[in-house]
């Protein structure tokens, strides 16, 4: 795209901006000021990051907004819940979603609190022409961005919502708490990936979850050996890559395939007019936009292996490489400290009990699939936990086990499981994850520690046979 000639910053140049952490990803400022550049505006949009780690932050920063004569910003994570309580008013939809993605300098200098996502993921929906009126969705994940699109279909008029998520209680409760705004449309929840063969056949099935975003390219929510049909649209909320896996498998099976980059345009060009009142170039914004994420895939990536790593949620069909999987990190354990650890019988992590595990909606298992084989496994647990009973109930993703098959070992399989695990963990909104690991491997501690894990507790022996008088 040539680049559009934009007015000199003068005295009189309006701004927007974006605040959120980190804000260096973004496409939104070539995006918007693409845009202005097109009408001859003398606007800018710029980026700011605001630092969550700074004690009142994120209220300065929303009061910076109106102090500096601002027209708006956008926000980004982590910051669309904790904007709430320093601005004036709050637009219905934000209500609903009870997150901000827009706030607005009204002319009288109030800032009023809005929510783009859900308008602006129906906008691009009808702009390929779909409309989702009368339908089936399926909506797989229950974060955010799924209480979004849950909010926006209902807007829509659809006749029926199912939301699939690993815990079906966080998909019972994103319905319980948009019950309000649902009016008489059929809901309800299923487990994922386990009930998806019972609403497979819906006509629209969205992605809100992060599984597919790069960089794990080869992660998917659908299982493989589930067909889709020709007639369904399936619409992936991930834009980075814009052809993921999970598309893939919809051409393949005949259904149509929407990549997510239209909603982030769409949602950018109703705030683009909520600031301005004047009517959005979005073709000029959708330009811009794909020329930035061109520019971007001409990066060097840093997750691609040799080998092409898939990273999916476990079936109860995986339950015996699991086992077995897990029976090869006990016998190195023993054989790497055989006075303390003991060869592991059969039935030690069997696979009767893998699938009573997998029952449970607070535990978590990712399997890495190279050539169609399981070669890796982590099973962790999101429920709250107290390190002992004098500290506080904590929220974390706790690592139970992660195991790679030997042959399979450095070659990106426990980096790709790690980062999908982040990844959901980012998904429910839970900000830490934990695991202990013996000192003896340190090779694992190495591991851990690239991964971003740093030691915050140590556990102590004396052995007294050793010990000096």
């Amino acid at each position: 795209m040539s680049q559009l000639a934009q007015p000199l910053i003068s005295a009189k140049t309006m701004l927007v901006g974006l605040i959120g952490w980190p804000v260096s990803h973004s496409v939104s400022p070539a995006m918007h000021n693409a845009a202005f550049a097109a009408l001859g505006m003398d606007w800018r949009y710029v980026p700011l990051p605001v630092n969550p780690a700074l004690p009142g932050a994120v209220g300065d920063a929303v009061r910076g907004v109106r102090a500096m004569g601002m027209r708006g910003v956008n926000v980004t994570v982590p910051h669309k819940q904790a904007v709430l309580p320093f601005l004036d008013r709050i637009a219905p939809a934000a209500q609903a979603m009870r997150a901000v993605n827009t706030i607005v300098v009204e002319e009288d200098g109030s800032l009023t609190g809005d929510n783009t996502d859900a308008p602006g993921f129906i906008a691009d929906l009808r702009g390929h022409g779909v409309d989702p009126a009368g339908l089936h969705a399926l909506v797989l994940g229950a974060g955010g961005s799924a209480r979004a699109v849950v909010y926006g279909l209902a807007q829509a008029g659809v006749q029926r919502i199912t939301v699939a998520n690993r815990s079906i209680e966080r998909a019972h409760q994103l319905l319980a708490d948009l019950r309000p705004y649902l009016d008489a449309i059929r809901c309800q929840a299923v487990t994922l990936p386990d009930g998806l063969a019972e609403v497979a056949d819906a006509p629209l099935i969205v992605n809100c979850t992060p599984l597919g975003m790069t960089p794990h390219v080869d992660a998917t929510p659908w299982p493989l050996e589930l067909p889709l049909n020709p007639g369904q649209t399936v619409y992936d909320l991930v834009y980075n890559p814009p052809d993921t896996l999970l598309l893939q498998q919809a051409r393949r099976h005949g259904a149509r395939a929407i990549g997510g980059l239209g909603m982030l345009i769409w949602q950018g060009a109703l705030a683009f007019e909520r600031w301005t009142g004047r009517p959005a170039p979005v073709e000029v914004m959708r330009a811009a936009a794909e020329e930035q994420m061109r520019t971007r895939k001409g990066q060097p990536s840093t997750a691609r292996t040799a080998k092409e790593i898939q990273v999916r949620l476990a079936t109860p069909a995986d339950a015996d490489a699991i086992s077995r999987l897990h029976a090869m990190l006990q016998s190195c354990h023993a054989e790497a400290l055989p006075t303390f650890f003991k060869q592991p019988p059969t039935e030690a992590f069997s696979a009767s009990m893998v699938k009573d595990l997998l029952a449970e909606p607070s535990n978590v298992f990712l399997v890495a699939v190279v050539d169609g084989k399981v070669v890796g496994y982590l099973y962790a647990d999101v429920s709250p936990a107290q390190e002992t009973s004098m500290t506080y109930r904590l929220e974390r993703f706790w690592i139970h086990h992660i195991a790679v098959e030997p042959s399979h070992r450095r070659q990106g399989i426990g980096t790709a499981l790690i980062d999908v695990a982040k990844a959901y963990a980012r998904d429910q909104r839970i900000e830490i994850l934990a695991l202990s690991v013996w000192t003896f491997n340190q090779a694992a501690v190495r591991f851990f520690q690239a991964q971003g894990f740093e030691v915050y507790n140590y556990r102590m022996w004396l052995h007294l046979a050793r010990a000096v008088p």
